[in-house]
């Protein structure tokens, strides 16, 4: 044997074999797009085989093996099994061949350490990278394709893998679209090779039990009970602060945890009073963007004159808007807006004759007349009033120079009374003090209604606000704020000649009490929750509050269904306007009594949606 060649084969004896990734070529699995053509495999080897180290000819048949091996396709160049012998004959035969071998083994012993089973996986990959884009062109040359391919299939799972991970770190059950956010980052986790599965198996468990919980529907009411209980504790007295981490805690939930929240109104409601807190008056229900611009029309024929402090107002009937209240101006700080079916369709022929007198004390001076008699108005007129301080209350003032409540309302820079009859009014401006009610949750709404006289102590300044309310009392309470008068003494025999004869027939009168057929009206009878709620819709349908019927479907309350067709009425509607709210364990409770202090929140609520306050 020629010791050239000996030489060398002993030296290629010598180096370490270059370990190959193990592959099977009867499955085309790692490259389906490429075809396998195992003649021009087998003449790739053979072309290796039968160079000769000795030969003058020996470059030449290098390259040409070279050449040979990198015309075929990647898939193919995997089936060439003697490779590391023509790597070895390549580099023997160009400067620094030697150099070149070391870059190839260096290169291999990195991919040799890679494994998607290690815990280093990320990090050793990462360092293939790093050494390969270190190498200059002619170094990339040598090292073999199927590596370089290798490592790119690496390089494109992590990419996927990372994709995919960072898809689940984005799901939020907040989201509307999370139920699509979750299947659509599942489909690309399941799509991932297993391995790379295993590697974010963790985060991928923890959204599929989030996902699960979602769903659940004892989880979510769980979850939406922490917040129930959380409004539960919180009145219009509590800090911002404090209804701010209730609001926080309520848009957290999901849209399924939030329809479980029965009282969510009640956290409104609460919203509603501390933006308001000042004044007093809830915009919440009263649209103070509503255009004047709409109601001014020329009413030609309806006349207003004046007298020193007096304005003379007559308004024939036929000259009333038949689609809109009929505003008319009396002056710079007054105007009065009249509904249609304020006055009866069979007085189309008359003239209704007003005069309002304004007094030096801010007060004013309002009454009505048909046919030179006193007239009262089939449903509420409103009375505007400019010029008074947002926190001045007006008082009607009785028949014996008694000062009583006046239902009205604070809108943008006027006050709006409400009324049907002739009446006196005076500004007042008086803080009621209750030494039992600092503590109170409702303390607001009690003082609210205290300074309108609507409501009064039990004793001199102590309201005794965890008292309970009886029928006698709301009734008296009801006809205050409303200015609600019984034209006809009672036939009860527990009503006549009591103080509250007047409150509680007015209200009969009204259709906001039942009337019963027993000679006992049972005016001792503590309010309950759902009489309270029958009540204050009653009164908004008598306020001429045009109701809408409920959505049944929305009502969250658990007891709900055990309610009769009636009382499902009125406390669905009580609900939808806020004036109601669940307890804290979900449920409506429509036969628990009203304690003062409830009746208070209940009452305001009421006369606020009705605008009366």
């Amino acid at each position: 044997m020629n010791l050239k060649k000996s030489a060398l084969l002993v030296s290629l004896a010598a180096i370490p074999a270059i370990t190959m990734i193990a592959e099977d070529t009867s499955a085309n699995t790692y490259y389906p797009n490429y075809s396998y053509d195992q003649t021009q495999v087998s003449k790739v080897i053979q072309l290796i085989n039968n160079i000769d180290p000795a030969s003058s000819s020996y470059s030449y048949y290098v390259q040409e093996a070279f050449t040979a091996y990198y015309n075929l396709n990647e898939y193919e160049q995997r089936g060439v099994t003697n490779i590391n012998t023509l790597f070895y004959y390549y580099n023997y035969t160009t400067p620094n061949g030697n150099y070149y071998l070391n870059v190839v083994q260096t290169f291999v012993n990195k991919m040799n350490s890679i494994s998607t089973t290690k815990s280093s996986f990320l990090r050793d990959v990462q360092e293939a990278n790093r050494y390969y884009d270190s190498l200059t062109v002619s170094e990339k040359s040598s090292i073999p394709y199927y590596l370089v391919t290798q490592l790119s299939t690496y390089n494109d799972n992590i990419a996927k893998m990372r994709a995919v991970e960072n898809s689940f770190k984005l799901l939020s059950t907040v989201d509307v679209n999370y139920t699509t956010n979750y299947l659509a980052a599942l489909r690309d986790f399941n799509a991932l090779p297993y391995s790379y599965r295993l590697l974010i198996q963790t985060i991928a468990d923890e959204k599929a039990l989030q996902y699960s919980q979602y769903h659940s529907v004892e989880y979510n009411r769980a979850t939406a009970q922490k917040v129930v209980s959380a409004i539960s504790n919180l009145t219009s007295s509590s800090s911002t602060t404090a209804v701010g981490d209730v609001r926080t805690m309520y848009n957290n939930l999901t849209t399924l945890q939030k329809s479980y929240v029965t009282n969510v109104r009640e956290l409104l409601y609460i919203e509603d009073v501390q933006k308001n807190v000042e004044n007093g008056w809830n915009p919440y229900y009263y649209d103070e963007k509503e255009n004047e611009d709409d109601y001014e029309v020329d009413y030609s024929n309806i006349t207003v004159n004046q007298r020193g402090s007096t304005y003379y107002i007559n308004m024939p009937v036929s000259e009333m808007d038949k689609h809109t209240p009929t505003l008319i101006s009396v002056s710079d700080s007054i105007s009065l807006k009249i509904p249609r079916f304020a006055v009866p369709v069979s007085q189309k022929n008359a003239v209704v004759a007003m005069t309002i007198e304004e007094n030096d004390n801010y007060g004013l001076a309002f009454s009505a007349s048909l046919f030179d008699e006193g007239f009262e108005f089939a449903s509420y007129i409103d009375i505007e009033v400019k010029g008074l301080s947002s926190t001045d209350v007006l008082m009607r003032i009785g028949d014996q120079g008694e000062y009583l409540a006046a239902p009205f309302a604070r809108k943008l820079n006027k006050h709006v009374i409400k009324t049907k009859t002739s009446s006196e009014y005076i500004v007042k401006n008086e803080t009621p003090l209750f030494y039992d009610i600092r503590a109170d949750g409702h303390r607001y709404e009690i003082l609210q209604l205290a300074k309108r006289k609507i409501v009064s102590g039990v004793e001199p300044n102590y309201y005794k606000p965890n008292a309970s309310v009886t029928i006698s009392q709301y009734a008296a309470m009801i006809s205050r704020a409303m200015d609600l008068t019984a034209k006809n003494p009672s036939t009860y025999m527990d009503v006549r000649g009591k103080w509250f004869e007047d409150s509680i027939e007015a209200l009969i009168e009204a259709d906001i009490l039942d009337e019963k057929k027993s000679n006992y009206f049972n005016t001792e009878q503590v309010v309950t929750r759902k009489q309270a709620a029958q009540m204050s819709i009653r009164m908004l349908e008598h306020a001429g509050v045009d109701i809408s019927d409920p959505d049944y479907k929305g009502i969250p309350f658990k007891d709900f269904s055990k309610l009769t067709a009636s009382e499902q009425y009125f406390v669905a509607v009580a609900y939808e306007y806020g004036i109601f709210g669940g307890k804290a364990n979900g449920r409506f409770d429509p036969n628990a009594k009203l304690t003062r202090s409830q009746m208070a929140k209940v009452l305001h609520r009421t006369l606020q949606v009705a605008r009366m306050m």
